[in-house]
Parts: structure tokens; C-alpha cells; sequence
């Protein structure tokens, strides 16, 4: 069976239960300043089926020119089994099932986009993200801001602001403290 090479944006890879990856493709490409991605289950059609048993199309996947082959489709599948979609940039979708139960995408599933990305860099593929988006670029698992995204954007900007604000007021405080520390020697002189 030949490789499945992840093209575009608009492939999703879904894990489930049943051991395989399902490469999903949306009726229309996710908005990434909007927050805007198809909604609807029936807005998504399976474009393959990656892994070892008899209902897989391919047996190989491909991202960025990196392969998936045996024990790393597994590893990659552990990575992203659960109620979620993740393309090949790293943006997620995530999906809740009316009543819960099953993993399965449903005709009746919720889907919602969900903030985080995917850490590809674990699996040696290097994603250029662009520069302002309205996803996060905080990593699953661990919920740290992902280095080494090309322009970590918005999320980066702001927290290196914050932490430079945060240090002009550590540096007030000391002046003050510094200030006070004077007074009181100088009134205790005269008592």
C-alpha cells in the first residue's frame, strides 16, 4: 500500500479506538483569524485510512516530508487519540457527542475549535505558523508557549510585554522600598 501525503491545510488527522488514523477532509478550510471551522459532521468526509489492519487505504502517512511508517503511525496515533482533529499545522478541532459515550464522530457531534496546537516538533516535523492568528500557540499537554514557531505571534508578544511591565514595577517598588528605608534612618537620627 502506498504513502498518504498530507497536502493541505484542510487534512485532519483523527485517531480512534480502533487502532487506525482517519484522515478527514473539511468541506471548507478552517479560518485561522476568525476562529472559524466547518461546524457540521457532515461538512467532513474521510479522504484515507492510515495504519496496520485490513480497512486501512494506506499504510504510511506523510507531513512536511516527514514519513509516518509502522511503530511511529502508532506513535502518532497515541498522541492524538480522543475526542479531537489535528491538520498539519498544528490547529485542533475538537468534537462532544449528545449523551457521551462513544468517540466516533457523529451526524449529531458538536464540534468546537479548541485553542492549543498539536507539538509536531515531538515527531520531527518543523511547522511555520503564521504570524497573527487567533489560535494559541501553547502546546496540549504541557501548556507552554511554543519556541521555535516561526513568529510565535500574538500569545508570545503579549507575554514578553507583560513580563516587561511586571519587571518596571518590581523596579518602582524597590525605589520605593529604598526610599523608605532612607526616611526612617533620618527620622531615627533625630529621635
Amino acid at each position: 500500500m502506498s504513502r498518504f501525503v498530507m497536502e493541505s491545510n484542510n487534512l485532519w488527522l483523527m485517531a480512534i479506538t480502533d487502532g487506525t488514523i482517519r484522515v478527514m477532509e473539511g468541506a471548507y478550510s478552517p479560518d485561522l483569524n476568525t476562529h472559524n471551522v466547518p461546524r457540521n459532521p457532515s461538512d467532513w468526509k474521510q479522504a484515507a485510512r492510515v495504519g496496520s489492519n485490513k480497512y486501512c487505504t494506506h499504510r504510511e502517512l506523510e507531513v512536511f516530508g516527514v514519513a509516518f511508517t509502522g511503530r511511529k503511525v502508532e506513535e502518532l496515533r497515541s498522541g492524538i487519540v480522543g475526542q479531537r482533529m489535528v491538520n498539519r499545522e498544528g490547529f485542533m478541532v475538537g468534537w462532544r457527542n449528545p449523551g457521551g459515550g462513544s468517540t466516533y464522530l457523529r451526524p449529531n457531534s458538536v464540534l468546537l475549535r479548541l485553542n492549543d496546537l498539536y507539538q509536531w516538533s515531538k515527531h520531527g516535523v518543523q511547522v511555520t505558523i503564521p504570524v497573527e492568528t487567533a489560535w494559541d500557540r501553547f502546546e496540549l499537554t504541557t501548556g507552554k508557549l511554543m519556541v521555535g514557531a516561526a513568529g510565535a505571534g500574538s500569545a508570545q508578544k503579549e507575554n514578553e510585554e507583560l513580563k516587561k511591565q511586571a519587571q518596571e514595577k518590581d523596579d518602582q517598588l524597590a525605589a520605593k522600598d529604598k526610599q523608605i528605608a532612607n526616611l526612617r534612618n533620618a527620622l531615627s537620627a533625630f529621635v
